[in-house]
């Protein structure tokens, strides 16, 4: 029998956060910020396959809730977190304004 996958959601800071990471491509490259943006929703939507996968946050202000990061072509990050049947995308950033 197989396992039933895990539900991704999104939270609205992580849309909210798509939708600058898309903005600020655009600038540029309305074509890039698209693929970009679609490569993204679906390697977060693909979170779903091995949940764990990825390790609890190193970052203070996502490891104390006890959230995960996923890397995301090494610029972005998205941070998550794993409740029952659902998988929640809480943020997505940019690995240069972390710390």
């Amino acid at each position: 029998m197989a396992e039933e996958k895990i539900r991704v959601n999104w939270s609205k800071r992580a849309n909210n956060s798509l939708q600058s990471i898309y903005n600020f491509v655009a600038d540029d490259s309305i074509q890039n910020a698209d693929r970009l943006i679609d490569r993204m929703t679906n390697f977060g939507y693909s979170l779903n396959n091995f949940p764990d996968k990825y390790p609890p946050c190193r970052f203070k202000q996502f490891a104390k809730r006890n959230l995960r990061c996923a890397t995301f072509e090494h610029n972005y990050i998205l941070v998550y977190k794993i409740v029952k049947s659902e998988l929640l995308i809480y943020t997505v950033a940019h690995t240069k304004r972390l710390k």
